[in-house]
C-alpha cells in the first residue's frame, strides 16, 4: 500500500470516529441552544402558524407534558425539541385541517433551574441558556459567608435518576438541575488568643496562619504548649504541635496560659 492510500485510509477512520463521538449517547454539549433544548413540564411554548390567528398559542407543558392547541386537543411536548415540535405540528395539522401550514414553534419561557445551600438566597429561578454555575449562584444573592466556595455540586436527573456530581464554576446547568453550595469545613481555636472561636478552614492551613486568623497570642499565652484536639478513629488525642504544624477540618487548637 502506497503512502498516499494510508494517508486516504487514515483520514477515512479519523472522520469516521468523530461523528462516532459526536453521535454517542451521553456525549452532551457544553452549552445548551434551542435545537437541543428539550421540553418539559413547566416550559412555556409559543406556537404560531402563518396565516391562521387562531392557531397562535402560549401555552404552559403540564405535569405530564402535554400542551392544549387547537383543532388537536392534548399535544405531547416532552422530551421534544422546539424544531421537533414545529415539525411534529406541520404533520398533524396537514392532515385535513390546514392546506400547507407554516409553523414555527418557539421556546417563550423556560422551566426553572434550582440553588440550594450556602447562597443568600435559595429558591428556583427561570432558566436561561448557556447558564453557567457561577452565573446561577450570582442570581442567587451569591455565597453567603459560611459557603465553601469549591464545594459545590448539582443534583441531576439522569435516565430517571437522581445523580449528584461535584462542579466547577464554570460548568453548564441544566433545566430542573439543583445547585448545592456546602458549607464550608471548620476549626476551632481556644485558649490565649486574642479572638478565640469558630472558623472557615483552609487547605493546607498551618497552626501559625490560624492562629494568624484569630488576631495572635495574647501576651499570658504559652506558646510552646500549644497543642491540637483531633478525633482520629472515634476517639479525641491531644497533640503537641509546634507552629509548622498542618491543621485540619474540626481541629480544635488550643493555646494554654503560661505559669508565669
Amino acid at each position: 500500500m502506497s503512502i498516499r492510500d494510508l494517508r486516504r485510509k487514515w483520514c477515512s477512520l479519523s472522520l469516521f470516529l468523530v461523528c462516532l463521538l459526536m453521535s454517542a449517547p451521553g456525549v452532551a454539549s457544553p452549552t445548551t441552544s434551542h435545537q437541543s433544548y428539550r421540553l418539559g413540564p413547566n416550559d412555556v411554548v409559543r406556537v404560531q402558524v402563518y396565516g391562521e390567528e387562531d392557531l397562535t398559542v402560549e401555552s404552559k407543558v403540564d405535569g405530564d407534558g402535554n400542551i392544549n392547541f387547537p383543532l388537536l386537543g392534548m399535544v405531547s411536548v416532552a422530551g421534544k425539541t422546539s424544531q421537533e415540535l414545529q415539525e411534529y405540528l406541520t404533520t398533524r395539522l396537514a392532515g385535513g385541517y390546514v392546506r400547507e401550514p407554516r409553523v414555527t414553534a418557539s421556546i417563550f419561557k423556560y422551566r426553572n433551574f434550582y440553588v440550594s445551600g450556602e447562597v443568600k438566597t435559595p429558591g428556583g429561578y427561570p432558566y436561561e441558556e448557556g447558564l453557567s454555575v457561577q452565573k446561577a449562584v450570582t442570581i442567587a444573592g451569591g455565597m453567603t459567608d459560611k459557603a465553601e466556595k469549591h464545594d459545590i455540586s448539582i443534583l441531576r436527573l439522569v435516565n430517571g435518576k437522581e445523580q449528584i456530581f461535584p462542579v466547577k464554576v464554570d460548568s453548564v446547568v441544566l433545566p430542573d438541575d439543583t445547585i448545592v453550595v456546602a458549607e464550608g469545613k471548620r476549626f476551632y481555636v481556644n485558649g490565649e488568643v486574642k479572638s478565640p472561636g469558630r472558623y472557615l478552614y483552609e487547605k493546607g492551613m498551618t497552626v501559625h496562619k490560624a492562629i494568624t486568623m484569630v488576631g495572635g497570642f495574647t501576651d499570658k499565652a504559652a506558646v510552646g504548649r500549644t497543642k491540637i484536639l483531633r478525633i482520629v478513629n472515634g476517639e479525641e488525642q491531644s497533640l503537641r504541635v509546634n507552629l509548622d504544624a498542618i491543621v485540619l477540618p474540626e481541629d480544635i487548637v488550643v493555646v494554654p496560659r503560661s505559669f508565669f
